[in-house]
């Protein structure tokens, strides 16, 4: 039974909550492309390193830091900005069903990512997809302030130098890359949400409806640069992960060809966010499609094409083109990022 006080406030359908599971589809499908069709056992052979690794390695550390912080921040600010309007706008009830979805998604991404399952080997370890022994080559001797007397982190580090650091930082990040991917994709479902004294079964009247569908789409575009933002700072972080040795190899051929290795693979990760993105964004926008055009259906009947009008968002020609454009740029965001950081213009993220 819905209390009075709750009655203004939004809720969920638990129904639509099920499109949270085609982005887990789409992970898993991509982790089984790599797993299976992938090399893990990468091994450079003949492997010299330049006689500055050393001021290289620190280069790159610096740059992985940097981009650390800047994924960091992103992915604070995207849960931020869902745990307000979570908490301010919905139901207790639905912000239990929505909290039960969002600790769905972060088990089984962190099962990928942390606990790797058995039959999908090391297919997260992009340094195994990138030859490990370069890895270990250029960062294990490296020092690590951290691990020596009185530092900070763990005593096992001692003998993993800055390798220890890489592995140590990109665990802790895929806990919130977990938390903040699924605010932002419970954050677009819930944009199908309606206030609590209208049900699927009771149609409100027209100006209701009117400022129902506006507060969707607003939220829509609201999650979609959301995460366009979120997933184009990881793909920052990967590239800058990715890239931190290569410079170091002596070998001009090998240096080239690993350089190209961490492109490929760079793509196909953009490749894989901007399905993510789509595979979230595209249910709840047919949805909010078939109820706006019941809208303008019942606005037609009525007689009171005026209040289309006053709804943004409404114009059927604003939709095709600026709007189209902009939720293009939002999906194929990571991809762009993969793209330019391949060729080496990121900022010296590229190989």
């Amino acid at each position: 039974m819905v209390r009075a006080t709750d009655k203004t406030r939004l809720q969920i359908d638990p129904r639509y909550l099920l499109i949270m599971l085609m982005p887990v589809g789409v992970l898993i499908v991509a982790e089984y492309l790599l797993g299976t069709f992938g090399d893990t056992s990468v091994h450079l052979e003949g492997l010299e390193l330049k006689d500055q690794s050393q001021l290289i390695e620190l280069s790159a550390r610096y740059r992985f830091l940097a981009a650390v912080f800047f994924f960091g921040g992103a992915t604070v600010s995207v849960t931020a900005i869902f745990v307000f309007e979570l908490y301010s706008r919905h139901t207790r009830r639905s912000i239990l069903t929505t909290l039960v979805g969002i600790l769905g998604i972060i088990v089984v991404s962190l099962s990928f990512s942390t606990f790797e399952p058995e039959w999908m080997p090391a297919s997260f370890e992009s340094q195994a997809l990138l030859g490990d022994n370069l890895f270990h080559a250029l960062m294990i001797p490296a020092s690590l302030p951290g691990c020596e007397a009185g530092g900070s982190l763990p005593d096992g580090c001692k003998q993993q130098g800055a390798y220890f650091a890489m592995e140590y930082l990109l665990d802790r990040v895929n806990i919130l890359t977990s938390l903040s991917a699924g605010a932002v994709i419970a954050g677009m479902v819930l944009a199908l949400s309606r206030p609590a004294g209208v049900g699927l079964s009771v149609h409100p009247d027209l100006e209701t409806e009117a400022r129902i569908l506006k507060s969707a789409q607003e939220a829509t575009q609201r999650y979609l640069y959301c995460s366009g933002i979120l997933l184009t700072t990881g793909m920052v972080l990967m590239l800058s992960w990715m890239s931190w040795p290569g410079d170091a190899i002596l070998n001009n051929d090998m240096r080239k060809a690993h350089a190209e290795l961490v492109s490929a693979l760079s793509i196909y990760r953009g490749v894989t966010y901007s399905i993510l993105i789509l595979s979230y964004y595209l249910p709840v926008s047919l949805i909010l499609k078939v109820r706006i055009d019941a809208f303008h259906d019942a606005v037609a009947t009525a007689g009171k094409p005026e209040l289309a009008k006053d709804v943004a968002g409404f114009d059927i020609q604003r939709i095709a083109t600026l709007d189209a454009l902009k939720a293009i740029i939002a999906i194929v965001s990571p991809i762009l990022t993969g793209a330019i950081g391949s060729f080496g213009g990121l900022a010296g993220f590229g190989g």
